[in-house]
């Protein structure tokens, strides 16, 4: 949590940053034209639905269809030239959520650990039949997003927008969450469960992004480059699908 509020406040310290340099620029800038900033999107916000590619996964291991997540971004825009295209890059926080009837525990041969993250059914792991309303893996990053984009040109900030990008983000948290029966007095009383520090987690994610919409709504895809866990996990990694909104 610390970790996601120190975030927050290097975001805010950007834009601000950014804010006063744009309060010193004279409006005969010729490689970033004042007037062509306007319309910028400065704030990005995506909702979407992970698309969970696990590979081995364990037949048992049931996965939920939509596996919500969000991204918050601030980007500043910079225009090329005279043209149509920018190139934009800034901040943000992105948020992925794998929800399943399963958990990720270190593997136990005999008794022993291997060292090995693997995903566990609840009712195998607590030993009893599990009845729950959530069970999820959350895993929250800072990104390091920059894109290209082309806009087309429109008074009403309508325009039609193409982009794509690259993004790299390291990670802030992650922790599994289980809403349920409590399984640790083996009666039906609704408990939640939080724990950290999942082991053999990749600190770092990175991707391609693609966004494509009209004024302020658009619709965005990631496909992650890289894989949750490292070669000591499941092979398990995320393909991005939502809508993007850029109100300023």
């Amino acid at each position: 949590m610390k970790k996601i509020i120190l975030s927050i406040a290097i975001m805010m310290l950007f834009i601000n940053s950014y804010a006063q340099k744009e309060a010193t620029l004279k409006d005969d800038t010729l490689r970033f034209p004042k007037d062509k900033n306007k319309g910028k999107d400065i704030i990005i916000f995506d909702l979407y639905s992970d698309i969970w590619i696990l590979k081995d996964k364990p037949d048992i291991i049931s996965v939920r269809t939509i596996n919500q997540g969000i991204n918050f971004y601030l980007m500043i825009n910079r225009p090329i030239s005279t043209s149509n295209f920018s190139i934009a890059y800034g901040l943000g926080i992105s948020s992925h959520n794998f929800y399943s009837d399963g958990m990720p525990v270190l593997e136990k041969i005999n008794g022993v650990p291997t060292g090995k993250t693997i995903f566990e059914t609840l009712g195998s792991h607590y030993q009893t039949t599990v009845n729950y309303k959530t069970n999820k893996l959350n895993l929250t990053y800072l990104d390091l997003p920059i894109e290209l984009k082309f806009k087309t040109r429109d008074a009403h900030n309508r325009q039609l927008k193409f982009s794509l990008g690259f993004k790299i983000g390291y990670e802030l948290s992650d922790h599994t969450k289980y809403v349920g029966d409590d399984v640790l007095e083996g009666t039906t009383d609704q408990i939640t469960i939080k724990k950290g520090n999942i082991k053999n987690i990749n600190n770092w994610n990175y991707g391609v992004t693609a966004r494509v919409g009209k004024g302020v709504l658009n619709l965005m895809a990631y496909y992650s480059l890289s894989k949750i866990f490292n070669t000591d996990g499941p092979q398990m990694y995320p393909i991005s699908v939502g809508i993007s909104i850029t109100p300023y």
